[in-house]
């Protein structure tokens, strides 16, 4: 018990620096600014939640740090100089297309890093799986990415407050097409199983901006602004389906300017479908999307009317 009081009061200074100001352990060689914080998360009422803001304020920053610490304390809380682990030169020269075992084993090697305590991971409890219907329950993550010339290589590992035993994702963009390509799996006892449609509800372009639920759920607020900028300059990319889970028939996608100015055809980032409805609702509401403004009342009216609107068959 005492060492797990030592190794909360650790994590407490490592987590409690980032919405305070920036005590960032960059390398002092660096020339690239401090990520900006993460702005607290605070619903703006905008009405377009199915569900009232979850009420966290039973579960402690202490209780957090207990429960996140089972997943091992010497792979969470590392020291870093770096918020991306780089990974070897690819074996193949000049690949245009990894293979499915390919990105299969980028996704065991970032697997195998964070076991062996080699990956940089911040902690959090997710906003985004946490509110609304998808948990209604904290949803504790650990993420670590990690790049080469030629991929992006993201992991999640996972669990509800109520679980006992975590789980593992990943995400492989594939750098040496354009558009990028995106593959997501769980990562198994077997082996990387490919997901489709279930992935695809939340990440219609690639992994998500880092949201903690709450400003003292996070350990390293430093590095999960950081990791939210690497995510933030990621290339258009395009959803993988595997022939397993090929997409379903998501109808027309959204032509709202307010978001199809960027989530188009023609945009920085894949088009939105209502199938999205649940990040939409999350990130609009909280007032992190558009990135640079809210929306004005109108838009949020006309924006609620897409989102309840019945599809056409």
């Amino acid at each position: 018990m005492a060492a797990l009081k030592a190794f909360g009061r650790r994590l407490t200074w490592a987590g409690g620096i980032g919405f305070l100001g920036f005590l960032l352990a960059q390398d002092p060689s660096s020339s690239l600014k401090p990520a900006p914080a993460i702005a607290p998360a605070a619903s703006t009422g905008t009405g377009l939640l199915l569900e009232p803001p979850l009420d966290l304020s039973a579960y402690t920053r202490e209780k957090f740090i207990e429960m996140s610490s089972t997943i091992g304390t010497n792979r969470i809380a590392k020291k870093w100089t770096k918020p991306v682990v780089a990974l070897p030169p690819h074996p193949r020269t000049g690949v245009s297309g990894l293979t499915e075992d390919e990105v299969k084993s980028y996704m065991m090697e970032a697997r195998g890093r964070f076991d062996r305590g080699e990956a940089v991971p911040m902690s959090d409890v997710g906003l985004i799986s946490t509110q609304e219907d998808v948990i209604r329950q904290p949803m504790l993550n650990h993420i670590s990415a990690f790049s080469n010339s030629v991929a992006r290589v993201y992991l999640l590992v996972q669990k509800t407050a109520s679980d006992q035993g975590w789980s593992y994702f990943s995400i492989v963009q594939d750098l040496t097409v354009t558009p990028a390509r995106d593959y997501y799996a769980e990562l198994k006892s077997t082996g990387p199983k490919f997901e489709g449609k279930s992935c695809y509800k939340c990440h219609s372009s690639g992994p998500l901006a880092i949201h903690p639920a709450r400003e003292d759920l996070v350990i390293d607020a430093a590095l999960a602004a950081e990791l939210s900028r690497h995510i933030a300059d990621q290339p258009r990319s395009e959803f993988v389906f595997p022939p397993h889970d090929p997409p379903a028939e998501y109808g027309e996608p959204m032509t709202l300017k307010f978001c199809a100015k960027c989530h188009s055809e023609d945009g920085d980032r894949d088009a939105l479908h209502r199938v999205h409805s649940h990040p939409i609702r999350i990130l609009v509401d909280f007032g992190y999307m558009p990135p640079n403004r809210r929306l004005k009342p109108e838009e949020v009216a006309e924006l609620k009317a897409w989102l309840e609107q019945t599809p056409k068959p």
